[in-house]
């Protein structure tokens, strides 16, 4: 069983006048992060009151998170995940310590801020601090043996870690459908995908509502066959059409992705993910290069997304 919650301390049964939340009908509880950031910053300030008085002068910790710059930002932040404790002193597990910085960019995202600091490329330096705190990290089980983990899917929908929103965006969200479908689980699997390696099939269905579409459309991945393995052994993954929000299709995103590569790359049998055109803005036909996406920036995405509930659920059933 979790004891460490993000949650604070119930609140009294009549409580007068209530004030609805602002997150309270979001699924992503984003005053969570932001109320650990302002104690965070009491603390800190706690701290520089104390060296004043022993005659060391520093600049005190802006409360207010809207009012910080993006390189005051950045620079907090880093320190925000390394230091960063409950209300009676003990560690965050590094998936609440996921979930309180998805909280932030939602509270950014809900006040006009439009810095992404999970994807641009300005917030190298946090998301390098916030690689360092859950790179190791292991997901519980609790007593049936199940993964238990904060980060649900929506979260990262929500916080517009996932969808079209950039170039970086887009990558993350094919590499969290592939990890999540293609049970790719490092980084070397990644950055071994292929554009040959994902073909598009169309399936029939066998319910045809009136006047309602009957055949289906899929990605389909063979991974490279084992040593001394037959053809007909080897598995075979899928991702399936999502009719119903075609905002947050696998099949779509990944067509959309196509689209923004150059031409010489759709072909390749060595490369999948390209790094992001520096220069590109959202109308521009391109938005990646031809190189491959570095390493590092796999290896920093792919430990958040391998903390995604529905990923781990989707692991288990295919072992």
């Amino acid at each position: 069983q979790r004891t460490d919650s993000v949650a604070p301390a119930a609140t009294p049964a009549i409580p007068t006048q209530p004030k609805e939340r602002p997150d309270a009908n979001h699924h992503l509880k984003f005053t969570y992060g932001v109320n650990a950031w302002k104690h965070w910053v009491v603390g800190k300030n706690a701290e520089l009151e104390k060296q004043r008085a022993q005659g060391r002068y520093q600049k005190s910790f802006e409360t207010d998170i809207l009012k910080l710059r993006a390189d005051e930002l950045n620079f907090t932040l880093c320190m925000f995940v390394k230091e960063v404790k409950k209300p009676n002193g003990d560690s965050y597990a590094a998936d609440s310590i996921l979930y309180l910085v998805l909280g932030i960019q939602e509270y950014l995202f809900e006040n006009g801020r439009i810095d992404n600091i999970f994807t641009d490329v300005y917030y190298d330096p946090f998301t390098t601090a916030l690689h360092e705190v859950v790179k190791d990290f292991k997901l519980p089980v609790n007593e049936l043996g199940y993964f238990v983990t904060r980060i649900e899917e929506e979260h990262l929908w929500e916080s517009k870690q996932l969808g079209a929103h950039s170039p970086q965006v887009l990558l993350n969200t094919l590499v969290y459908f592939n990890t999540k479908y293609f049970q790719l689980k490092t980084p070397d699997e990644h950055l071994k995908l292929s554009f040959s390696h994902i073909m598009k099939h169309w399936k029939k269905t066998n319910i045809a509502k009136s006047g309602e579409q009957n055949r289906t459309v899929l990605l389909r991945y063979y991974p490279p066959p084992l040593k001394g393995q037959k053809n007909e052994d080897r598995k075979m993954y899928e991702q399936h059409e999502s009719t119903e929000n075609p905002l947050r299709c696998p099949v779509k995103l990944y067509e959309f992705y196509l689209s923004k590569c150059p031409e010489s790359t759709k072909n390749r049998n060595d490369m999948f993910y390209l790094q992001p055109e520096r220069s590109c803005v959202p109308d521009s036909p391109v938005w990646y290069s031809q190189a491959l996406l570095n390493k590092f920036s796999m290896e920093k995405m792919l430990a958040r997304l391998l903390m995604v509930r529905e990923v781990q659920e989707h692991m288990l059933a295919d072992q």
